[in-house]
């Protein structure tokens, strides 16, 4: 928030607490998950928006779905359908060494990052003007950051995380 908005009266906006936008990342949707691998690396980040061509939002791809992906698909399977039906309790039977990582990421460059969404029921999304005490209470309810989508052209416009709420509060 700038000196300029700074009115002490005035209700605050999730788009008033949103990450500074030249911080904020993104990827586009046609992007591989190798891509997304080193973005979330580099960046230490948990999740990355995933926009179109024109800047409107498509989902989120995040740093659990990558550690999914890494894992045999015959693990994941009864993951998919039930949490409670996992039949496996523990896998260290299984050994994965650095060129077995480099070989399953190598397999994953052919693979789009929109096809690997984030269940969208899992992730919230609000309109940027959006109370911030509505913002609040999602982040609280969902455990995430929240995506700022602007309802009219579904351009996605920026998130909202515990630390930029705090930051942009109590700067």
């Amino acid at each position: 928030m700038s000196d300029n908005d700074l009115n002490l009266d005035r209700p605050l906006t999730c788009a008033d607490v949103m990450v500074d936008p030249e911080h904020q990342l993104r990827i586009h949707r046609d992007e591989n998950i190798a891509t997304a691998f080193s973005i979330i690396r580099e960046k230490r980040s948990r999740f990355l928006p995933v926009i179109n061509d024109d800047g409107s939002y498509v989902g989120v791809f995040s740093a659990p779905t990558l550690l999914k992906l890494i894992l045999p698909r015959a693990v994941t399977i009864d993951m998919v359908r039930d949490n409670s039906r996992l039949h496996l309790s523990h896998l260290q039977f299984m050994r994965l060494t650095r060129a077995d990582f480099h070989a399953q990421l190598d397999h994953l460059k052919n693979e789009k990052v929109s096809d690997h969404l984030s269940n969208p029921d899992n992730i919230p999304v609000a309109a940027p003007d959006t109370p911030v005490m509505e913002g609040i209470f999602m982040i609280y309810k969902f455990k995430r950051h929240l995506m700022l989508v602007d309802p009219d052209n579904q351009q996605f416009v920026g998130s909202v995380s515990p630390n930029s709420l705090l930051a942009n509060v109590l700067g």
